[in-house]
């Protein structure tokens, strides 16, 4: 009920059905994060743009996103693979920049169907593109670019980041911990931008600090859920989640 009230001091147009949408888009999405380690974004960004400008969503994911990153980039601070780190770090931070100043100058439905495009193509991609071993090749500062422009505008950047580490990092443990660290400071450098160019307020971060438990129970979730599907199964579910919420954001703002 605490939580509750935060949220419609936060967002006062949001009513009890916003307030439900958006408590459990954060605990699927943080779910889905733990399960699989990647999509928090993704899966909470089109529910919560039904509610909210996505100019606010992106900085409120980036808030929520930014202390369990930081956390387990500290864990794995020994195994973080620097050499490959710092190639994609000034990318990352050019890329970042020029995706947020897109983001604030947008116009909210055109924002919206951009979010929702990207959605269904990602979700696409997953259902129909078969994997064939092959890897990125291309310069380190092309995917940092590329991501951070993505992470600026969409939240959700990261997968290219690791199209580039799965060829330059050989170790399991070097590659999730480079990955943390590169998130970890591209969502804390998404909140700096957010802040600097208006798109992050007094409101948006209560409504993160709202969100909190939420987030905290889909992580819990995660870690107890026993979905009984192989991996491949539980992937093809959450793209085909991914079409059907980005394509009703674009219907919504069609």
């Amino acid at each position: 009920m605490a939580m509750a009230a935060v949220m419609e001091m936060s967002l006062p147009a949001w009513q009890w059905g916003d307030i439900a949408l958006g408590l459990g888009a954060v605990v699927v999405a943080y779910a889905v994060f733990t399960l699989v380690g990647f999509g928090s974004a993704l899966v909470a960004s089109a529910p919560l743009a039904h509610v909210m400008p996505v100019a606010q969503v992106i900085p409120l994911l980036a808030l929520l996103d930014c202390g369990g990153a930081s956390l387990r980039a500290w864990r794995a601070w020994s195994a973080v693979a620097w050499p490959a780190f710092r190639l994609l770090l000034p990318g990352m931070l050019i890329g970042q920049l020029l995706g947020v100043f897109v983001l604030s100058r947008l116009p909210a439905a055109l924002m919206a169907m951009a979010l929702g495009a990207f959605i269904v193509i990602l979700g696409l991609r997953g259902l129909l593109v078969r994997k064939t071993g092959k890897v990125s090749t291309g310069p380190a500062l092309l995917h940092g670019v590329f991501g951070g422009v993505l992470g600026g505008l969409f939240g959700s950047g990261g997968f290219v980041y690791a199209a580039y580490l799965e060829r330059q990092v050989e170790t399991k443990e070097g590659f999730r911990a480079t990955q943390g660290l590169l998130i970890a400071l591209s969502t804390a450098w998404r909140v700096v931008l957010c802040l600097w160019v208006g798109v992050l307020d007094l409101q948006v971060a209560m409504l993160a600090l709202a969100l909190v438990p939420a987030m905290a129970l889909g992580i819990w979730a995660g870690h107890h859920i026993d979905l009984r599907l192989s991996r491949e199964q539980l992937f093809q579910v959450l793209n085909g989640l991914l079409v059907v919420s980005g394509a009703v954001l674009m219907l919504r703002f069609a």
